[in-house]
């Protein structure tokens, strides 16, 4: 099986990092608080590019470089490698799509944090669409978060959607609700033997 893995919300909580240094960066700054928690990234908060960028001075490197994996995440994947399945990463996260010196460091950054947090994977693809790395790889369960981009992912692959606060609206068919690594494990498990 080609098991493809998005990072942010699926391989690590950045919904909970969001709130906690928003709400902080809002104290700090004297700034409105949250409009929209249940809101997808910055959806939470009315910003403007100035007051974004520099709050992502503050927090988003730090957040790229230590926010732990979730739990289980490496220990699961370790599991579904010995199995046979190919794991692919497949992330758009912010800068690492870019033709550019940053864009270049935080592609550095997320093999190494992928390194440190033990997660083994077959490649990684740093894509702004990551439906061309869908169909080319043949993936036959993309794990996804977001809200955004799964209805549209759901048209290529069966969608594992993340279990997160912003994406309990979706209810989707070609789509199944994930709750943590060993759900994951499980329901890929319960696939397995449906499909044999």
């Amino acid at each position: 099986m080609n098991i493809g893995i998005d990072i942010d919300g699926v391989l690590t909580n950045d919904d909970d990092y969001l709130i906690d240094t928003i709400t902080k960066y809002v104290l700090e700054n004297n700034l409105e608080g949250l409009i929209s928690p249940y809101a997808y990234e910055y959806g939470k908060v009315n910003w403007n590019q100035s007051i974004l960028n520099n709050y992502r001075e503050q927090y988003f490197w730090n957040y790229c470089k230590n926010e732990p994996a979730r739990k289980y995440a490496s220990e699961v994947i370790k599991k579904l490698k010995d199995e046979g399945n190919n794991i692919y990463i497949i992330t758009s996260r912010h800068f690492t799509i870019e033709n550019t010196e940053e864009g270049e460091e935080a592609r550095k950054i997320v093999k190494n944090w992928l390194k440190n947090n033990q997660i083994i994977y077959d490649k990684i693809y740093f894509s702004p669409d990551k439906t061309k790395e869908i169909d080319t790889l043949k993936i036959d369960i993309m794990i996804e978060d977001s809200p955004e981009t799964i209805p549209t992912f759901i048209k290529h692959t069966h969608i594992f959607c993340y279990d997160c606060r912003y994406n309990r609206e979706l209810k989707l068919e070609n789509m199944t609700r994930v709750f943590s690594w060993y759900d994951i494990y499980m329901k890929i498990k319960s696939i397995k033997k449906i499909s044999m």
